[in-house]
């Protein structure tokens, strides 16, 4: 009986196992989830396309990430499906990337989608390839069936196949059609700053943002930080009060919605609806890192508690749930245990049963259930609900962290979903920033970012060599894109003007001379270093592009150093870039601030270490918001530019009248 149980035990694991794939040596744990797809999976390399043409075969190319949601429904129906598997293993090389690992990659082929597609994309996006590189299809999730008049995968995969083994004269115009759409067309812009472009650029922004239930364009919703962050500079450069609404009301519906934790904090990347209440339940690290620096700011400027209450409560998540040794972890998942959402909804019962042990009335329940959506009906699916604040009240129900505590209670017995550990330098960067700029409300958080830089560096940064991720204590293999560098320099110059100490300046200028040297090739700039150069972009959608703030980077940099020869070239590089910039500025909101920046001008506050310091809380109120801070060897507070320095004072009061403000 021993050695019959044994045997089937062992059977069952070899069964289980029963397919492995090249993925199988993979360190990405997106790659690693389909090491056991019947697929024959290889990781992306240059090469593919070489061994592709050996093969005579095409290229299915598949782009996702670990923590997205329709990445697993994709596997689950068609990579997992053993009859499709088949087809896939005997007409194509098949290649995985994940999106995270190789933005780079990402990148280019989404930007291919977008022109195909009519601007549109997302994960898990789907390609498939000639041998020559030529795009022959491509589309995001795939159906395994034909559904609602789009064709599936049983159906495109054998077709594709056949017309290219036959070389049918179809598969030839497909693929021309194809080479048309992909050029890219430049449309001849105005390009001079003096035409207004900041109130272009609210007006843009007006004609795609929602009266009615705020934030921009339609579902799915986004955050779209980068652009918040302009109306929040334009505001404060103008005092355009559309800009401001827009930027209040928009931080407003996101604070109270669904697309904010209400119970642990933090921000899920987007709602699936335009009314900000139901979310998909991922958790970026870049998402919420690049919207605490916003809250805090807006906080500053209204000290409406909401806005402090996001800020510190988002910090507090990640430090739960995401952090380890100083570092963050770069998403969580959207499912939990197949179930989307299953951590953070609930259902009218469960908690009502609770809060009645809790010694509510059934007036109270009632009332604090209302407010946070939680119906019988529900908002989500099979009548749960995912928590949004109601903002018909006028205040809030007065037992509503009682509230907060038992459905915090209620998801201490479940499973948090899964996390994908890499630590990737770029979005580590963006959280220390994130730190460095909460400390105006909370100056803990400048130890903080302090501790976090330090162990990035030990960690990603090696015998010289900075890398894009590592993942435990796995072998450091893939080294730094630009978006590495831009956000890591980024974070130092921050933690410079918080600290004043100037070894982060000297680091800063020699990551910046690392990057011009391995991404700034004959006037271009790359996202890459190694073959194929992979070229830089100016879309801010998901988060804020590595080149516009490289050159945020080069311009800061110059102004603190007083490095005139850095400055004219910067601005030399930006001149040659302005048209491509004002193409679609609406879209390329930190490329935008980069031009209006040179057009207003950078100020740098210099005085003594001691008077910078104790004075941080007045100095990170001013509403300026291209002003730096360095110390000097003086006892008065001077302003200055790249020209000059053009006012001096040791009342550092009339000083800041002194600062361009509306």
């Amino acid at each position: 009986m021993y050695f019959l149980w044994s045997f089937i035990i062992m059977f069952s694991a070899l069964f289980a196992q029963a397919h492995t794939n090249m993925l199988i040596h993979a360190q990405s744990p997106y790659l690693l989830s389909h090491a056991h797809n019947p697929v024959n999976w290889i990781p992306y390399s240059p090469k593919i396309f070489a061994y592709a043409q050996k093969e005579h075969k095409l290229i299915f190319l598949s782009i996702g990430y670990s923590t997205c949601h329709w990445c697993h429904v994709m596997e689950k129906e068609s990579f997992e499906n053993e009859s499709l598997a088949k087809l896939l293993n005997k007409d194509y090389i098949c290649v995985k990337v994940d999106k995270e690992e190789m933005p780079q990659i990402d990148i280019f082929y989404q930007h291919k989608h977008s022109l195909l597609n009519h601007g549109r994309n997302g994960w898990p996006l789907t390609i498939f390839l000639t041998p020559n590189q030529e795009i022959i299809y491509s589309a995001t999730y795939i159906p395994l069936e034909d559904n609602y008049g789009v064709e599936g995968m049983k159906t495109l995969i054998p077709k594709f196949s056949k017309l290219y083994q036959t070389h049918d004269v179809k598969l030839l115009k497909q693929i021309e059609k194809n080479q048309k759409l992909l050029k890219d067309k430049m449309i001849p812009v105005k390009s001079v700053l003096d035409q207004n472009i900041s109130a272009e650029y609210i007006d843009k922004m007006q004609k795609r943002y929602d009266k009615i239930y705020k934030g921009f364009d339609a579902r799915p919703r986004f955050p779209l930080a980068a652009n918040l962050r302009l109306l929040m500079e334009l505001y404060l450069l103008t005092d355009n009060q559309t800009a401001w609404t827009m930027l209040r009301e928009t931080l407003d519906a996101m604070a109270m919605g669904g697309i904010y934790d209400q119970v642990e904090g933090g921000f899920f990347r987007y709602t699936t609806d335009q009314d900000w209440v139901v979310p998909h339940y991922e958790k970026m690290l870049y998402t919420n890192a690049e919207l605490i620096p916003i809250y805090t700011r807006a906080y500053s400027l209204t000290k409406n508690p909401l806005y402090k209450k996001v800020v510190l409560e988002t910090i507090g998540e990640y430090y739960r749930h995401f952090e380890k040794n100083n570092l963050f972890y770069g998403a969580s998942d959207a499912d939990t245990k197949g179930v989307e959402g299953g951590y953070f909804i609930y259902s009218y019962d469960e908690v009502a049963k609770l809060l009645q042990k809790a010694h509510f009335s059934q007036k109270e329940i009632e009332e604090n259930l209302d407010y946070c959506d939680i119906t019988s009906i529900g908002n989500f699916q099979d009548n749960h609900s995912n928590v949004q604040f109601n903002t018909g009240y006028e205040t809030p129900p007065k037992r509503l962290d009682e509230v907060k505590k038992v459905l915090n209670k209620i998801r201490q017995k479940r499973t948090f979903p899964f996390v994908d550990k890499k630590i990737i330098t770029a979005w580590n960067a963006m959280m220390i920033r994130a730190l460095f700029k909460a400390s105006a409300i909370d100056q803990k958080y400048t130890q903080k970012a302090v501790q976090s830089l330090h162990a990035l560096l030990d960690k990603n940064y090696k015998n010289g060599v900075l890398y894009h991720q590592s993942i435990a204590d796995k072998p450091l293999l893939q080294k730094a894109l630009l978006e590495d560098y831009a956000f890591l320099i980024d974070a130092l110059l921050e933690a410079y003007m918080h600290t004043y100490d100037k070894k982060y300046l000297h680091l800063s200028k020699q990551f910046i001379t690392e990057a011009k040297k391995k991404f700034y090739i004959d006037g271009i700039w790359y996202l890459n270093e190694d073959k194929p150069h992979i070229k830089s972009h100016y879309n801010d959608k998901y988060y804020t592009t590595a080149l516009a703030r490289m050159f945020e980077n080069l311009l800061t940099y110059a102004n603190l150093t007083y490095d005139v020869s850095l400055w004219h070239q910067t601005k030399k590089m930006l001149f040659y870039e302005k048209e491509k910039i004002l193409q679609a500025f609406d879209k390329s909101p930190e490329a935008l601030s980069v031009l209006i920046r040179l057009e207003y001008g950078s100020i740098v506050l210099k005085s003594s270490k001691k008077n910078l310091w104790k004075n941080r809380a007045m100095i990170a109120k001013i509403r300026y918001p291209f002003l730096y801070t360095k110390v000097e060897k003086t006892k008065e507070y001077l302003l200055c530019n790249m020209e000059s320095c053009f006012y001096y004072d040791k009342n550092l009061t009339k000083v800041t009248k002194k600062i361009k403000t509306p």
